[in-house]
């Protein structure tokens, strides 16, 4: 039986990259949209290639994440990868964020990512094992003026990452992959930000979903409760003008 992969957030940018990634690995794709219109199934279409189940669903509803899961499962027979890439944020000071921001964030980026993998490990586990891959971001280990919430949903995302593969162990791996500046259709300032890059640019969805690509493998069967930068050196970079 084919190996089946779902994707959260899979119409765009890095989920885009991923579900194409992983059908080209062999997956049949669960393909996981916010919207069901006629441009999510076109992305579903060209993305699955026949083999696949389109599940457009609202992650900030508690009640979509086991529902979503159920879809695929039923669709395609198991449940191989699950990978929590959809997520929301808001760029404006602290001070200017509310407490509606803040349940936005938190439902999708940490919420619906927890209530995904709980969902997901009988079916996982019954078909053997399996790889969770959460896709948090560079804010899950450094923070960003601007992005409090985000930041500190991902750093949330990262911890519960951690938790996961303490407790799923040892049928499922949990790993994260924390993506730096990528050139997404949504990050419309990664371009500027090459500057403050040690690499020099911004990254590509496909550099990540290669890690993610990865991370689902068997040639990472022995890692578990790690988070991937994919950042060109970002993080590392804290003032790019050199002392002296």
């Amino acid at each position: 039986m084919e190996r089946v992969a779902l994707v959260t957030g899979a119409s765009t940018g890095i989920g885009l990259a991923v579900a194409r990634r992983l059908r080209a690995d062999g997956y049949a794709l669960g393909f996981h949209t916010k919207d069901e219109d006629a441009e999510s199934r076109a992305c579903f279409e060209e993305a699955a290639g026949g083999s696949g189940v389109w599940v457009p669903a609202d992650l900030t509803d508690a009640a979509e994440p086991a529902r979503i899961v159920d879809d695929v499962v039923a669709g395609l027979g198991r449940l191989d990868v699950l990978v929590n890439n959809a997520g929301l944020s808001t760029a404006r000071p602290a001070l200017e964020l509310t407490a509606e921001d803040f349940d936005a964030i938190f439902a999708v980026d940490v919420k619906a990512a927890f209530l995904l993998s709980v969902a997901a490990y009988e079916p996982m586990r019954r078909a053997g094992g399996g790889s969770i891959v959460n896709v948090t971001s560079v804010h899950e280990h450094v923070p960003r003026p601007g992005l409090a919430l985000y930041s500190a949903a991902k750093a949330a995302l990262g911890m519960l990452t951690r938790a996961l593969a303490v407790e799923f162990a040892p049928a499922i791996r949990v790993n994260a992959v924390a993506p730096g500046a990528i050139a997404t259709p949504r990050n419309v300032e990664a371009d500027g930000l090459a500057p403050e890059i040690p690499l020099g640019r911004p990254g590509t969805p496909e550099e990540v979903a290669a890690v993610v690509s990865f991370l689902a493998s068997e040639e990472a069967a022995y890692v578990s409760g790690a988070s991937y930068l994919v950042d060109g050196g970002l993080v590392q970079q804290v003032v790019s003008q050199p002392a002296g």
